[in-house]
């Protein structure tokens, strides 16, 4: 009696742990990587904070002998045949089967803690799409002064023509939500590493979160991702002004038109005080450069507005469908 109670306690048991299983968010992790040593253990620390419902997906471009070291992890292994860490990220998303997919950098320099706080956050639903913001804990020669100030630069870049609130958009850490991720699956990613991901969610209007994490000096190699940061850098920022244009036409063509006019009427203005002093209108060719400005960046507002109409009502007709 005893041991058919003992059986079907566990059997019970098992039931229930399958139905919890199956109702928990499965969480896909994609790790890009090109000889990173750091990534064995980093798989370990997040196998053990994640739970075994995590799928992980490495995406490497490497030699054959470290490819074969990988197949010891038990991840899902696909072999980068572009470039990009972009490419390689959009690679092993379109093949995770989570609920809640994430990325990663390999080298080791991310507190994987970033990921567990930013799938708290979007299973809170206070976010969509999660950065992990580094800036606030830097290990002492983890960021060099060049590279945290032109992070800072492109995060109050994307803050102002996204209208959100972000520090650190060049992370290599992020969480997205399935069902954000779906509405950019088959976009081609351009050379802007996870900006690209920031960006095209933002454009979209998908709330973008971020999680404080800590970032720790690289123990292993060089960093892989390019070798000229100063361009990379002013990649990304074009990108960032290109989006916004194309999906914000009233932000960037009506802020000009404002810039415009007030030179306009600045320029006027000393015109109508020079006559006030003098008594005698002699700078009729400025007056007209100032009546010229003020024209040309009102029509610049006015076609920021209506493109931003044409831009909005597109967006609505592609939701209904």
């Amino acid at each position: 009696m005893q041991e058919w109670a003992c059986e079907r306690f566990l059997y019970l048991n098992r039931f229930l742990n399958d139905i919890i299983a199956e109702r928990m968010a499965k969480i896909s992790v994609v790790i890009p990587t090109i000889e990173e040593e750091s990534v064995f253990e980093l798989i370990k620390q997040l196998r053990h904070a994640l739970g075994n419902n995590t799928e992980f997906i490495i995406v490497d471009k490497s030699s054959k002998e470290y490819f074969e070291r990988l197949k010891a992890t038990g991840a899902v292994l696909i072999r980068q045949t572009d470039r990009g860490v972009e490419n390689a990220i959009m690679a092993g998303l379109r093949q995770a089967h989570g609920d809640i997919l994430a990325s990663i950098d390999a080298d080791g320099t991310h507190d994987y803690e970033g990921i567990v706080k930013g799938v708290r956050l979007i299973q809170s639903g206070k976010a969509d799409f999660v950065l992990g913001n580094r800036l606030n804990h830097l290990e002492a020669e983890s960021m060099g002064p060049y590279l945290k100030f032109g992070n800072q630069i492109l995060s109050s870049m994307f803050s102002l023509l996204y209208r959100t609130k972000v520090h650190d958009v060049l992370t290599g850490l992020f969480v997205v939500r399935r069902s954000a991720f779906d509405d950019i699956r088959n976009r081609d990613p351009y050379r802007a590493g996870i900006s690209f991901f920031a960006i095209e969610l933002a454009r979209l209007g998908y709330r973008v979160g971020e999680v404080d994490i800590k970032y720790y000096k690289r123990a292993y190699g060089k960093s892989k991702l390019t070798r000229f940061k100063f361009t990379y850098g002013i990649n990304v920022a074009s990108h960032l002004i290109r989006q916004v244009r194309d999906y914000s036409p009233l932000l960037i063509f009506g802020g000009m038109g404002v810039i415009i006019v007030i030179i306009g009427l600045l320029l006027g203005i000393t015109v109508l005080l020079s006559f006030l002093k003098t008594g005698v209108f002699v700078t009729t060719g400025r007056a007209l450069v100032a009546f010229m400005l003020v024209v040309v960046g009102f029509l610049f507002f006015v076609s920021g507005l209506i493109l931003d109409i044409l831009v909005e009502i597109e967006r609505r007709l592609m939701k209904m469908k």
